[in-house]
C-alpha cells in the first residue's frame, strides 16, 4: 500500500476524506450492529461504499485492493491509515492511526466517523440525546437544570446499582420523561461483564471493567494506555446497570475531560456553569474580576477531523446570562503531547478558528496559564 497527500481547501472534502469517513462510519455501526435487515446486504451500507471507493483508489495506484468488506474490516482497518492509497491533506492522519485496535473501533475511528453527517445523527448525537435536548429546551430554566442533571449523571455515574438507579429516578420525579430517559440510557450488565456475581468499576474513568486473568481490566482507550493500570472497585453485580455503549463513547468518556477541567477552574476560584443554554457550549467560567470564558472541551485524538467539524461558539448580547468575553477550544494536554503539531494542524484546517479571532484553541496546560494572576495559587 502507498500514500498520497493533498492540501485541504476551505469547505472542500477530498475523495480520500470521504472514503475514510465512510469506512469509519461503517466500523462504528458494525460494532453496535444487531444484524442486517436485508440478508442480501449483510454489512452496513457505509462499509460497502467505502470498499468501492477504496478499490478504485487501489486500482489507480496499482495496489491489490481488499478482497471484500470482511477483509477491509479485519485486515485493512487494523493497518496504519497512512498506508492507505488516499488523497488526504497533510496532517489528516498521524503515524500509527488505525480504525480498529485490538478488535475494537479506535478513537481515530470515532473521530472520523463523526465527520459523516449521517453518523452524527445516528451514532454520536443519537435520537436519544436529540430528544433530551429538545425536551429540555422547551422547559425554560427548569429544562437547564434537568439537562445538566442527566449529563452529570452519565459522566459521574455510568454504573449504578439497582438501589442507586431507583434513587436517581426520583431525582426529577415531576418530569415524566426523566424516568423514561434513565430506562433508555442504562442497560443491565451482561454475563461476560460479570466475574461470578461481581462487577468491577474503574476508579479513573468510572466505567465497567472486564474480567481478566487474576482480576479486572479497563478497556477504555485512555486507561489502556496507562503504564500502570488504574485501580478497580469490585461491587456486587446483582441488579447493576451500566450506560449503553454509544453514550459511554460520546457523552460519558468525553465528559471526564470536562469534569477534570472544572475541578481545576473551581479550585482557582472560578464559578463554572455546565452546558449553558442546554448545551450551547460546554462551560461558562466566571472569574471574580468579572471576566467570562466560554469553553468547549474537545477530547479528540485526531486534530484534522476535529478541525473539519469545529463550529464557532454561539454569541449572546452584552448582559445576557450566557454572554462571554473570551472563547476557547480546549484540548486535553495528553492529546496535544501525543500528536506532534496537534494545535498547528487544528488551527490550519479549522475555518471556525480562522474566521473567528475571538476563539482560540489551547491545551489544558495553556488554559491554566491564562487563569487570572490573583487566582492561580488558589
Amino acid at each position: 500500500m502507498g500514500s498520497r497527500s493533498a492540501v485541504a481547501r476551505r469547505g472542500v472534502v477530498t475523495d480520500g476524506e470521504l472514503t475514510l469517513s465512510l469506512a469509519a462510519s461503517g466500523v462504528m455501526r458494525l460494532m453496535a450492529w444487531p444484524g442486517p435487515e436485508d440478508p442480501r446486504n449483510p454489512y452496513p451500507t457505509a462499509l460497502q461504499l467505502a470498499l468501492d471507493r477504496l478499490t478504485w483508489a487501489c486500482w489507480n495506484e496499482r495496489i491489490e485492493p481488499p478482497g471484500g468488506v470482511a477483509d477491509l474490516v479485519s485486515e485493512w482497518c487494523s493497518e496504519p491509515l497512512a498506508n492507505w492509497p488516499l488523497d488526504l491533506p497533510d496532517g489528516a492522519v498521524g503515524p500509527g492511526d488505525r480504525l480498529v485496535v485490538d478488535g475494537e473501533a479506535s478513537e481515530t475511528c470515532r473521530d472520523w466517523a463523526v465527520t459523516n453527517p449521517d453518523v452524527i445523527s445516528e451514532v454520536m448525537e443519537s435520537r436519544f440525546m436529540s430528544d433530551v435536548r429538545g425536551t429540555c429546551q422547551g422547559m425554560g430554566r427548569r429544562g437547564q437544570e434537568v439537562y445538566v442533571g442527566l449529563r452529570r449523571l452519565m459522566v459521574d455515574e455510568p454504573v449504578l446499582s439497582g438501589v442507586e438507579l431507583l434513587k436517581r429516578r426520583n431525582q426529577f420525579s415531576d418530569i415524566p420523561a426523566w424516568s423514561q430517559w434513565l430506562g433508555e440510557a442504562y442497560v443491565p450488565v451482561t454475563a461476560n461483564e460479570l466475574d461470578g456475581s461481581s462487577v468491577g468499576v474503574c476508579r479513573r474513568c468510572r466505567q465497567l471493567t472486564r474480567p481478566a486473568s487474576g482480576g479486572w481490566r479497563c478497556v477504555t482507550p485512555r486507561c489502556r494506555r496507562l503504564a500502570r493500570p488504574p485501580t478497580v472497585t469490585v461491587r456486587e453485580g446483582k441488579g447493576v446497570v451500566r450506560l449503553r455503549g454509544d453514550l459511554v463513547t460520546y457523552v460519558s468518556l468525553p465528559g471526564r475531560a470536562e469534569s477534570d477541567l472544572v475541578k481545576t477552574l473551581e479550585l482557582a476560584g472560578a464559578k463554572v456553569y455546565w452546558w449553558p443554554d442546554v448545551d450551547a457550549y460546554d462551560l461558562l467560567v466566571v472569574w471574580p474580576d468579572g471576566r467570562r470564558w466560554a469553553i468547549d472541551v474537545k477530547d479528540w485524538r485526531s486534530p484534522y477531523p476535529l478541525a473539519r467539524k469545529l463550529r464557532p461558539l454561539p454569541t449572546y448580547r452584552c448582559g445576557h446570562e450566557y454572554a462571554w468575553d473570551e472563547g476557547f477550544i480546549v484540548i486535553p494536554t495528553d492529546r496535544v503531547n501525543q500528536r506532534r503539531g496537534y494545535l498547528t494542524i487544528l488551527r490550519r484546517h479549522s475555518e471556525a478558528l480562522r474566521t473567528h479571532p475571538e476563539l482560540e484553541a489551547v491545551s489544558v496546560k495553556q488554559l491554566k496559564d491564562r487563569i487570572p494572576e490573583g487566582c492561580r495559587g488558589a
